[in-house]
């Protein structure tokens, strides 16, 4: 087991407390949680965790971010310029930062796409620690209720891993000489507020072309990527199986029956796909107008999803 201590952060003294340890600190690992990510518009980030070295020993900030705090606090160390921050799967976490927060880390070295440049088929936090780290991530608190207060020990626990083994995998990559820089793309920012509440920039490979789509949903499937044609199909198949986080989940763990078929189709039954990535494909999909959510909150396909699908369908 990681020996690592967590703080959490919800009051403005912590923060400012936390803010000054972070000086001394060579490298931060950086990860969120958020709740609605399927849809912009009420998008929320619940946590930010930060993992960093003090005294060579591992610690872990959670910070909460519905808590009312003046995160303004956190730009200069994320954005300065001589600390790397470690990201798995900058396209989601350094995006959200900036677009709610206007927070623009940098610079970054982005984990997963160290793994995916370096050849590795399984490229998802959980499988890169336990492959490298030999730590078996516990992923059950995956679709928990982020907006909740107070967290449970569970919650912060989970939280606080990801982010510690983040930092670890980081070490790692640097003493194995490998490095992959993210660069943060301008995005449209919607200022996040304090209340608490009851498409990806590097998709991932496909296996297959995607087909050549005519009619009114050629505008629809430009730049749609592996990942969100394989969910496209799924959702349409599955009509109102799938709850988006659910289907985040099962994307890169359950891969079996129909599901697991249309997914090995696009991505190859090799290829990993992380939670993050399958979240990104999911948000572009509602985004597009492809998916929506039916009123057991469960996702379908639109009528455009549907006759898109049937045109990119594997036969």
């Amino acid at each position: 087991m990681l020996d690592f201590s967590i703080k959490l952060v919800s009051g403005p003294q912590e923060l400012t407390s936390l803010v000054a340890r972070l000086d001394a600190a060579p490298a931060l690992a950086l990860d969120i949680e958020t709740v609605n990510w399927w849809d912009r518009q009420v998008e929320r980030v619940s946590l930010i965790q930060l993992a960093f070295r003090e005294n060579r020993q591992l610690r872990v900030a959670v910070i909460d971010a519905l808590a009312g705090l003046d995160l303004d606090q956190l730009r200069p160390r994320l954005e300065l310029s001589t600390v790397t921050k470690a990201i798995h799967n900058a396209a989601y976490d350094a995006v959200r930062l900036s677009r709610h927060f206007r927070i623009h880390t940098s610079p970054i070295h982005d984990t997963m796409l160290v793994a995916r440049r370096g050849g590795e088929k399984r490229y998802s936090l959980q499988a890169q620690a336990q492959v490298h780290l030999g730590v078996q991530l516990d992923k059950s608190q995956q679709r928990s209720d982020w907006a909740q207060r107070p967290l449970t020990i569970k919650q912060l626990r989970y939280a606080a891993l990801d982010a510690a083994c983040t930092l670890l995998l980081y070490e790692d990559q640097i003493a194995r000489g490998l490095a992959a820089g993210y660069q943060l793309r301008e995005v449209s920012q919607s200022r996040q507020t304090s209340l608490p509440l009851n498409h990806a920039l590097h998709p991932a490979p496909g296996l297959i072309d995607i087909p050549q789509v005519a009619g009114a949903e050629a505008s629809a499937a430009e730049g749609l990527g592996a990942p969100a044609m394989a969910l496209l199909g799924v959702v349409t198949e599955l009509a109102g199986r799938y709850s988006p986080d659910r289907l985040a989940v099962s994307a890169g763990r359950e891969r079996v029956g129909l599901a697991g078929w249309i997914i090995d189709q696009a991505l190859g039954s090799e290829t990993d796909i992380d939670e993050d990535t399958a979240k990104l494909a999911i948000a572009e999909l509602c985004e597009r107008g492809l998916v929506s959510l039916n009123a057991a909150r469960r996702l379908e396909a639109t009528e455009s999803g549907e006759r898109l699908w049937g045109q990119l369908k594997p036969t």
